[in-house]
């Protein structure tokens, strides 16, 4: 596991980060990614702050907002990685994605499964730097993660 410190990590290393732990899986392990997703009183003082920096004008656009627990997940199934995105309440995500957001995401390379609300992408082991850059990308993107430090991410034990 790399010591480095994920708020300072930038998304291209983050990546290659989680390229090297998606070709480690083992059969029966997963990897999950969520944006993390601050409390009231966090987003508060940030619209604060922001307020005070309004000469930051120029700055490049912010991120998309967060998308609280919407998930990606990704396992290795028969020598694939299986990549699946969680999109709906109804199934085990807690927040709808937009169309906007699904349009997105398809364009990104992930592919709805049929009628439900789950998207999911498949790769090659030996492709795992792509897999990861479709997570990143997703994650940035779409999910709202403004940097890797804000992404939660879990790992079977």
């Amino acid at each position: 596991m790399d010591s480095t410190d994920p708020t300072d990590e930038r998304w291209e290393a983050w990546s290659a980060r989680v390229a090297r732990e998606l070709e480690q899986l083992g059969p029966g392990d997963w990897l999950t990614f969520v944006v993390h997703v601050d409390s009231a009183a966090v987003v508060a003082e940030e619209r604060r702050e922001a307020r005070r920096g309004w000469r930051r004008a120029f700055a490049p656009p912010p991120p998309p907002p967060p998308v609280p627990d919407v998930f990606l997940q990704a396992r290795p199934i028969e020598g694939l990685l299986a990549l699946e995105c969680i999109a709906d309440a109804e199934f085990e995500g807690v927040t709808d994605l937009t169309a906007r957001q699904l349009e997105t995401l398809s364009a990104l390379g992930w592919e709805p499964d049929r009628d439900d609300p789950v998207l999911s992408a498949t790769f090659d082991v030996s492709d795992a730097a792509d897999a990861a850059d479709l997570i990143a990308a997703s994650l940035r993107g779409v999910l709202g993660a403004e940097s890797p430090g804000r992404v939660d991410l879990r790992r079977s034990s």
